[in-house]
């Protein structure tokens, strides 16, 4: 059985998101987007997935990272992904420090197929009939996508 596999990056052509903040407790964004990321992406914790939460404070700057997706099912053949990571620095003592926020997300859509006419009519198909459904849901995870920047932007103080 073959596979008909599309990838769509919401934010084409730049693919990605870049926040940066430097000011007081940086380190709070890795509370804040879980959070965020289920409640604006509409996100079961079931689909929702902590890939690498690592803290090092070897030194008086203490420097952290966390990695998020999470998975929103659209209907049977496509999903929504969403890709978060944040990197920084925090000051043991003054809690002064920075971060930097990757925002990223893109929508997989997948036909399955039994053999090579099957194959042709699902092309057909995805090209002239499911297309427009693909461009509904990036367009609907391009809205959410700037819904969370905002929210983070606000949360932090940057006047979002």
């Amino acid at each position: 059985m073959g596979e008909i596999k599309q990838r769509a990056e919401v934010l084409a052509p730049h693919y990605i998101k870049v926040l940066k903040f430097s000011g007081e407790h940086p380190s709070r964004v890795l509370k804040m987007i879980p959070t965020l990321m289920k409640e604006i992406f509409k996100i079961t914790s079931t689909n929702f997935f902590e890939d690498l939460m690592k803290w090092d404070n070897l030194t008086e700057d203490n420097k952290f990272f966390g990695a998020w997706r999470g998975r929103d099912g659209k209907d049977a053949r496509s999903d929504l992904w969403v890709d978060v990571k944040a990197q920084g620095e925090q000051n043991e003592k003054s809690k002064n420090g920075n971060v930097t926020v990757w925002l990223r997300s893109y929508l997989i859509t997948k036909f399955k197929y039994s053999n090579s006419l099957v194959k042709g009519l699902l092309r057909v198909y995805a090209y002239y009939f499911y297309s427009e459904q693909r461009r509904k849901y990036t367009d609907e995870a391009r809205d959410r996508l700037n819904i969370l920047e905002k929210e983070l932007k606000t949360q932090l103080g940057l006047g979002g």
